[in-house]
């Protein structure tokens, strides 16, 4: 009976631990992607109230860059989210991530982002499934904000990796798991820079 009571004491307190590790991963996160947010947005704040000629577009490469690069907002699902460099797990954990190699936003080319969707933390494409074709996206750079409306929707299976080609036209393509949570597949949203 003492037995018993000590592994049940030993499971309790095992899920205590499970449950808090969640919630702290989930603080953390929103914790990050707001402080990406709010320093991109402190250094247009900065950039903006110089003159002209002494603005300073950072020429860096995207990859030598910290921080973000810009934010992705949706208004159709409530979605205002920093775009970092890159789709590892470091940068998807508290920001939807550029594709490198795929065009720059409003550049010409396929502007290619990938994000979560997860119950933890990164859950910032979990609502990418309400996007209809019409919808606009809005994606703020140092250069300027772009509007990009969508005209396809599409799911495939990952191998399918033709999606990150480049095109004619300054395109924009979201990409994430689905179905949610299974991610056997992967959504598709693509977007087209209106003028």
């Amino acid at each position: 009976m003492k037995k018993l009571k000590i592994t049940g004491a030993c499971l309790i307190l095992l899920g205590i631990i499970v449950i808090s590790t969640a919630i702290g991963m989930r603080i953390w996160s929103s914790y990050k992607e707001k402080a990406m947010i709010n320093d991109f947005q402190k250094t247009i704040e900065i950039e903006d109230k110089k003159p002209n000629k002494d603005k300073v577009i950072d020429t860096k490469p995207p990859s030598e860059q910290d921080g973000a690069i810009g934010i992705l907002t949706i208004p159709k699902i409530d979605l205002k989210v920093a775009i970092g460099e890159g789709v590892d797990n470091s940068v998807l954990k508290y920001a939807v991530g550029h594709f490198k190699g795929t065009a720059m936003p409003g550049d010409k080319g396929n502007f290619c982002v990938a994000g979560h969707r997860s119950y933890t933390y990164s859950e910032y494409f979990n609502r990418l499934g309400e996007i209809k074709n019409g919808d606009i996206i809005y994606v703020q750079t140092q250069n300027g904000t772009y509007n990009y409306k969508v005209y396809n929707i599409n799911v495939v299976t990952p191998d399918h990796v033709e999606v990150l080609k480049a095109t004619q036209d300054a395109t924009m393509t979201l990409i994430t798991c689905t179905p949610i949570r299974i991610a056997t597949h992967r959504l598709i949203i693509n977007a087209k820079l209106q003028k």
